[in-house]
């Protein structure tokens, strides 16, 4: 891929979430009306010819475990062996001890005293994101191919449906 300024790098950031948003919106409005069921596979067709097949995957079947008391007594009763019996802290304890631990900016509790298997750290890795104006919609539809960096092997203006004079 070619060098990108940040700059060029945060337009073409947001215009492809702009055109994802666009496009994850218009796929709810047509799914509804493929009537496929479960297993069927469709050939899409533009005039004669074949874009390939559109498929309704079948269901997967698993067993899951929906009243966890219930199964826990069943295997008491059926194989006593495989049933731990394991000390738990409260949700609502581990919470306030976890939020002082934070506040304190260190694995410790209110009064000092450290908190053993705990520490500061990161939830979930950062992620780009794209927040949109309220007219940013308006003005991808005045996009131009100039407007647009140059990457080796993407033609952003396809991609994006851009066309001289800003019509997508």
């Amino acid at each position: 891929m070619s060098d990108l300024t940040p700059k060029e790098a945060r337009l073409v950031f947001a215009l492809l979430k702009m055109r994802a948003s666009q496009i994850s919106a218009a796929l709810k409005h047509v799914v509804p009306f493929i009537e496929q069921e479960p297993g069927d596979k469709n050939a899409a067709k533009l005039g004669a010819a074949r874009l390939g097949k559109v498929a309704m995957t079948e269901p997967e079947v698993k067993a899951i475990v929906t009243d966890r008391d219930k199964f826990v007594a069943f295997v008491q009763e059926t194989a006593p062996t495989e049933v731990e019996q394991v000390p738990t802290v409260r949700v609502a304890y581990e919470m306030k001890l976890l939020e002082q631990a934070l506040a304190n900016g260190a694995p410790v509790d209110a009064s000092g005293q450290e908190i053993p298997g705990v520490e500061i750290g990161y939830g979930s890795s950062p992620q780009q994101r794209f927040y949109p104006d309220d007219n940013a919609g308006r003005l991808l539809a005045e996009v131009e191919p100039k407007d647009l960096p140059e990457i080796e092997g993407v033609d952003l203006a396809e991609l994006l449906g851009v066309r001289e004079g800003g019509q997508s």
